[in-house]
């Protein structure tokens, strides 16, 4: 006869999906979850997964067209029985680079291009402020 083992207690993954307010539009796309090969629909926000204890790979990303995956992010994952382990995913502010999934607060990916990208036309406004300044004085 064998004895009975008490059930093991389940663990907790808290994943907390962020968007900057920039990137409103990716509000349209679902988060796409990850663990173990096996993937789900997240949720922007708080999303609770109750897991067995032990060793998890969790993936992050956010599906799109062109690329096919928006802001990629992994890492490997240790619960205890009973334990909840609150982590952030924040998507990139810049298509192309990877999303940042850790421990609360996590960075903001993709910032440097973005400011790059958006000082461009600036710079270009700026300029053609200039030009027709001198244009105007030079005529007046």
């Amino acid at each position: 006869m064998s004895a009975m083992h008490p059930p093991v207690p389940q663990a907790h993954l808290v994943l907390d999906v962020k968007r900057h307010w920039f990137g409103a539009l990716l509000a349209m796309i679902t988060p796409m979850i990850v663990l173990n090969g096996h993937a789900m629909p997240g949720r922007w926000g708080r999303n609770l997964i109750p897991l067995p204890p032990g060793r998890h790979h969790l993936h992050v990303h956010l599906p799109y067209l062109l690329p096919a995956r928006i802001g990629p992010a992994d890492l490997t994952i240790w619960l205890q029985p009973g334990m909840a382990l609150e982590l952030e995913y924040r998507a990139p502010l810049w298509t192309y680079s990877r999303g940042s999934l850790g421990t609360a607060p996590q960075p903001w990916n993709g910032k440097g291009c973005l400011i790059g990208l958006l000082a461009v036309p600036a710079g270009a406004l700026v300029l053609l402020a200039i030009l027709i300044a001198v244009a105007m004085l030079s005529y007046g």
